[in-house]
């Protein structure tokens, strides 16, 4: 019997055989390739791919994945490391020890199976899992709170949630908002009108897009907040106006005056606000479980402005629906409201948290995509682009962007010149009392930037906990103090069509050659309408217009440089990316700024760059700087504070008093 059985199943083999002979027969060596490997071949889902910002473990799904498979992680410049990589089952690879920072813009992965049999490379964009940042839901959810208040009140607004690094996760339009919004109003006697550049009142009457005006809120309420200390827009206003506090004659200008001109699409360090940072109540910070993690930002009344006056406990509705949508993700109440400065305490909103309402189904027909620049979708926060190193034993970690760190050098300044800057500045800031944070006695957190005498980027290094705005700003400063210090300040601005500024500082005594080096407190000292700083009915400094015409959207050179230009771009952007620097030249790459925090850097008395600090404090700013730049100073003899401008001493750098902790 078992005779038989075995000689059967010797002719069912046969026949099996003569039937996949025959078969192979009849396919080409192509089709027999496809029939044989089709199991086989690894298929990436672009859709489904997650990273653990916890744990930094990347989850790619598909199908066909083997056991043994290895993967490939890529961008523009090259191969990311990873660690180990493991398959689970056939459709999920897990990959541990991924950079959060690669996966910035997304990347380029290709699965390979054991024998070489190889996936298509698909491009990623990953979602980030954090509890301690904002999900798509968050992002629906504050959306939906800000629009039920909205329609309480019959503002018609346009709304802008962004992350702790200003990523836009969703701008929303409701039924019936305006597409546009009028920057400033009646101010003195500068007469705007709604004609396309040449401009000649700064910003002041220009009409903007809606979006961008609430992304920019967005944005402010987010950079300029920390784990120490929120600041919403109306804080911004406070502190940006010709006196501190605004309306108090003969006192110096805010301690951030100039600060909204940065953060701009054209920027080549941290472009994200359309308009720069906003001085119009409606945007504030947001929290998760006591965490920063980003920024709401609600335009709708048709006017884009300031508050002038901090005393008259005015509650915009703007204002009201952006605290109505930050429920549940409200700044922490010991930092909130609660910051002074010089015995001045900052003020963060005029509206209290109204009664919860019945909030409708989410509508993602209405999402705004705000011309090019937001998602088609809401999304979650995105990946940070910021990584923490140690980079000296003798302070505390950083964080530093990939785009610019390892640190530079040329044949002026060696990288090793740059990180010595770098960690003097760093040793000062962590053993200094920062000014606007809380708890009281916490060291100072700050972005410091060095730069080369041509303003290029060496290098920028953050503390853990520095206010995302002075990462552009740290840039701006160092490049702000190279440039005037450059003897070829004075040819570049006349070549850009700003000779008429030229002159006016050469009328007080600045030839802008090469022959002062200046500090960014002392060109901003040029940059007031009132020469000197805040005292009334005085001339405009060189830099700045007459008093009548000044307001925080027509300030002088620093808007100048750039107003025609980017003002037109971004009117007709229409999803075209900036890839011109914001001035014509790229010694300002990212714009200039006019509050302190720089000084030039001299090696053997030969002028060699700049290093900004931006963070806690102007005055903390300066110290940092300045201790930054020992065995780097300026000369004594052609320091800024050596000179005399209509009988008054420039400044170079101020120092506060018992800095230290």
């Amino acid at each position: 019997m078992a005779r038989k059985v075995s000689t059967l199943n010797h002719k069912l083999i046969l026949t099996a055989g003569l039937i996949v002979a025959a078969a192979m027969m009849c396919f080409s060596p192509d089709t027999l390739a496809w029939l044989i490997r089709s199991d086989s071949i690894p298929i990436i889902d672009s859709q489904e791919a997650s990273f653990n910002a916890r744990t930094r473990k990347l989850t790619v799904r598909g199908s066909n994945f083997q056991t043994g498979a290895t993967i490939t992680l890529a961008k523009t410049a090259g191969q990311l490391q990873h660690g180990k990589v493991k398959v689970k089952g056939s459709n999920k690879i897990i990959i541990s020890k991924v950079a959060e920072a690669d996966l910035a813009d997304g990347i380029d992965v290709t699965v390979i199976n054991p024998g070489g049999i190889s996936s298509a490379t698909v491009h990623l964009d990953v979602e980030i899992q954090d509890d301690g940042r904002l999900s798509a839901n968050d992002v629906r959810r504050i959306i939906s709170q800000a629009v039920a208040q909205a329609e309480s009140v019959g503002l018609r607004a346009t709304i802008a949630v962004v992350d702790g690094e200003g990523n836009i996760l969703g701008v929303f339009k409701m039924r019936g908002a305006p597409d546009e919004t009028r920057v400033g109003g009646p101010r003195r006697r500068c007469s705007p009108n709604r004609a396309t550049p040449p401009l000649r009142c700064g910003l002041e009457g220009v009409f903007v897009p809606n979006c961008t005006a609430a992304i920019s809120k967005a944005v402010t309420g987010s950079f300029l907040s920390s784990q120490g200390h929120a600041f919403s827009t109306r804080t911004a206003s406070f502190i940006v106006q010709e006196h501190f506090p605004p309306l108090v004659d003969f006192q110096p200008s805010g301690p951030l005056f100039g600060v909204q001109f940065s953060q701009l699409l054209c920027s080549d360090v941290n472009a994200r606000a359309p308009l720069g940072l906003s001085a119009d109540p409606g945007g504030i910070p947001l929290y998760k479980n006591g965490i920063k993690v980003g920024g709401v930002g609600i335009e709708g009344d048709g006017r884009y402005a300031l508050d002038l006056d901090p005393n008259d406990d005015d509650v915009p509705p703007e204002e009201l629906v952006a605290v109505a949508a930050s429920r549940g993700f409200e700044a922490p109440s010991e930092i909130a409201g609660t910051i002074m400065v010089n015995g001045i305490l900052f003020p963060y909103v005029n509206a209290r948290m109204p009664p919860a309402l019945a909030l409708a189904p989410f509508d993602d027909t209405r999402i705004d995509t705000c011309l090019g620049l937001a998602p088609a979708a809401v999304r979650g926060f995105q990946p940070t682009r910021f990584q923490v190193i140690t980079l000296d034993p003798s302070i505390p970690d950083g964080r530093v962007d990939a785009r610019f760190f390892p640190f530079q050098g040329n044949s002026m300044i060696t990288a090793n010149e740059v990180r010595q800057i770098l960690v003097q500045a760093a040793r000062q800031a962590f053993i200094m009392r920062a000014a606007i944070r809380r708890p009281a006695n916490s060291p100072t957190e700050v972005n410091m930037a060095v730069v080369d005498a041509n303003g290029k980027v060496l290098g920028i290094f953050s503390t853990i906990d520095a206010p995302i705005f002075g990462f552009d700003v740290s840039a701006q400063k160092a490049r702000t103090a190279a440039f005037f210090t450059s003897p070829n300040a004075r040819q570049q601005l006349r070549t850009a069509g700003f000779g008429r500024y030229v002159d006016a500082a050469s009328d007080d005594g600045i030839d802008l050659d090469g022959s002062i080096a200046f500090s960014d407190r002392a060109q901003g000292f040029l940059s007031r309408p009132f020469f000197p700083d805040g005292i009334n009915d005085t001339e405009r400094g060189p830099f700045s217009v007459d008093i009548e015409d000044f307001s925080p959207f027509n300030v002088g050179l620093q808007l100048d440089l750039i107003l025609d230009e980017y003002f037109a771009n971004l009117l007709a952007l229409n999803g075209n990316a900036f890839t011109a620097p914001c001035p014509s030249f790229t010694a300002l790459a990212n714009g200039l700024q006019i509050f302190p925090g720089s000084v030039p850097l001299f090696k053997n008395g030969r002028f060699v760059g700049a290093i900004g600090v931006s963070g806690d404090g102007v005055d903390q700013d300066d110290l940092v700087a300045a201790m930054g730049s020992a065995n780097f100073e300026s000369p004594l003899e052609i320091r800024s504070d050596q000179v005399f401008v209509r009988g008054i001493r420039l400044p170079f750098v101020k120092f506060p008093r018992h800095p230290n902790r």
